[in-house]
């Protein structure tokens, strides 16, 4: 056993699993507190990637990654909830399955645009020279920017913690989760609620798109991927469970990069089998959230 290469496998495992935290703890709040199911979260993703892909090549890796990461992010919340506001908000009397039609909807015509506007050719782009090194733990090289994603989800896991916990937003989310006929029973607005829910899952999921994009190739394909895999995470996490998408994230992005030491191309394989193995001994995921079981 190479144990160097297993150290920095593990680390792009908890790399790939902070990406996908991020993007998975939107739409588990999203869909589990207040019923919203957006297929089209991804996509989201995937126009955040172009959108610092593009700042990147106008103001250089410094000075356009730093850019993106303030105006990219807040310009796909703005976005998602203009979209949640005059798409979602007529259809949520149709149940799920009208949510499921203009999502995908919205997944075909967000990805047709994005070929027109950035070309069907995958994109990259290098990190900042600052963190375009490594660095020496022992016998093990990690690379920076590998531990600046992982810190930068840390960070988004902190903000969330103060959002759910000690925020009014936060309590209404909490109170969505456990009785959302109630919420809307003592008067909260709980339309504002999703819309603003709506742009906190965009936010994360455009601050994962913005730090993605120095990591690997840009392309077409990056919406549907990361969706399958952020509802693989709900399902494992929980529904609803912000810290159990946290702890699933960071045990599928492990799993996905240790099983590349074995087999190749099997990181969906990977994925779907820690699903099962996990559901098997704990139907319900990893259920929690705001720290609360």
């Amino acid at each position: 056993m190479d144990w160097q290469l297993l150290g920095a496998q593990v680390l792009a495992g908890i790399a790939n699993g902070a990406l996908y935290f991020l993007v998975a703890s939107g739409l588990t709040l999203l869909w589990g507190a207040l019923g919203v199911v957006n297929l089209a979260h991804g996509s989201l993703f995937m126009v955040a990637a172009f959108g610092a892909a593009l700042c990147i090549q106008q103001w250089g890796t410094t000075t356009g990654l730093a850019i993106a990461l303030i105006v990219v992010p807040i310009a796909v919340a703005l976005g998602a909830m203009a979209l949640e506001m005059t798409l979602f908000r007529p259809i949520y009397v149709a149940g799920v399955w009208g949510q499921l039609l203009i999502s995908f909807g919205l997944v075909l015509v967000i990805n047709n645009l994005s070929r027109m506007a950035f070309g069907v050719e995958p994109q990259s782009v290098s990190p900042p020279p600052l963190l375009s090194g490594a660095i020496a733990l022992g016998p093990l090289r990690l690379p920076s920017y590998q531990l600046a994603v992982v810190l930068t989800a840390a960070l988004v896991a902190l903000y969330l913690w103060v959002i759910l916990g000690k925020s009014r937003t936060g309590r209404l989310i909490r109170a969505a989760v456990d009785d959302p006929k109630m919420l809307e029973a003592v008067g909260v607005d709980v339309r504002r609620l999703r819309t603003r829910v709506m742009g906190i899952a965009a936010l994360l999921a455009g601050i994962a798109g913005v730090i993605a994009a120095p990591r690997g190739a840009i392309n077409l394909q990056m919406d549907v991927s990361i969706v399958v895999i952020a509802f693989a995470i709900i399902v494992v996490g929980g529904l609803g469970a912000v810290w159990g998408a946290l702890a699933a994230a960071m045990l599928i992005g492990v799993a996905e990069t240790v099983s590349t030491m074995f087999i190749d191309r099997g990181g969906e394989i990977v994925i779907f089998m820690v699903m099962v193995l996990v559901l098997l001994a704990r139907p319900t995921g990893f259920k929690t959230i705001a720290g609360r079981d």
